[in-house]
Formats: structure tokens, sequence, C-alpha cells
């Protein structure tokens, strides 16, 4: 095990668990957002609470961003569990908590779990999905050797 973790003679593993990583991450952050998005589009929260809260906090236009969030949570959550669209899903959610943690929390230590949950959805968004999801595109990944 400790082969994983340790470089010898000037050569370090640094590739061998990065898909699974990715993976980790995205069932981690597609289960969060599955259950909030479930939550307000079909829980005891509702699509129209959701929206009273938006009032309160004076955004603008809150029935329609209260969609907006519920849906991106939820459907986004999906597609980053099976690896679909990853990029512009992981986006989105992290946009979602950016506005979360401004509007709501205002800074640390109090919206951690958001700045977390931004954090790895933003990691999610520069990295896509991996090797383990339904929908890989190969068309951004960065060359394995420099371009000369």
């Amino acid at each position: 095990m400790l082969k994983y973790f340790k470089c010898e003679n000037g050569k370090c593993p640094d590739k061998v668990w990065t898909d699974e990583a990715l993976l980790l991450l995205r069932l981690v952050l597609a289960t969060v957002f599955i259950m909030h998005g479930y939550d307000k589009l079909f829980g005891d929260l509702t699509v129209a609470g959701f929206a009273g809260f938006l009032t309160q906090l004076n955004v603008v236009y809150p029935t329609f961003f209260a969609w907006v969030v519920s849906l991106v949570e939820f459907f986004g959550g999906i597609a980053v569990l099976l690896g679909i669209l990853t990029r512009p899903a992981a986006l989105l959610i992290a946009i979602d908590m950016a506005f979360a943690f401004y509007l709501t929390k205002k800074g640390l230590p109090k919206g951690d779990v958001d700045f977390a949950l931004f954090g790895i959805a933003a990691a999610l968004a520069m990295a896509g999905s991996g090797k383990y999801a339904l929908l890989r595109s190969d068309c951004c990944k960065a060359p394995s050797q420099p371009i000369s």
C-alpha cells in the first residue's frame, strides 16, 4: 500500500488514483445535491418555500431563481453522479454554492460546508469526470506530452 504514496528513484506515482479520486468527489457532491434538489422539488421544503426564503434575502425574481436552483441541484447532481456533462453541471453547482455562501453564510467558519462544496464542484468543473463516467469526452483532455 505504501508504494502508492512513496517516490522511488525520482519517480512518483502521481496519477495512480486520479480517476478514483474524481469518482469519489462526484459521488459525494452528487449525493448532497440530489438530496437537496429533491427536497426542494418533491419534498417538504418545496420550491415555493425556497422562493419565500429567497424573498427574505432580497433576491430579485425569487420564484424564478428558486426553480433554477432546485433544478440545478437535482438534475446537476444526477449528471455529476452519472458522469454526464460533468464540467458544466459542476460549474452550475459551484455558482449555486458561491451565491449560497455569499447570501446566507457571509464567510467562514459559518459557511464552511458551502465553501467545501464549492471547492469540490469547482475542482470537478476543471478536471471533468475521469474515466468512470457514462459519457466521457476526451476532447478537453490535456496532452500527455508537451507540445513542441
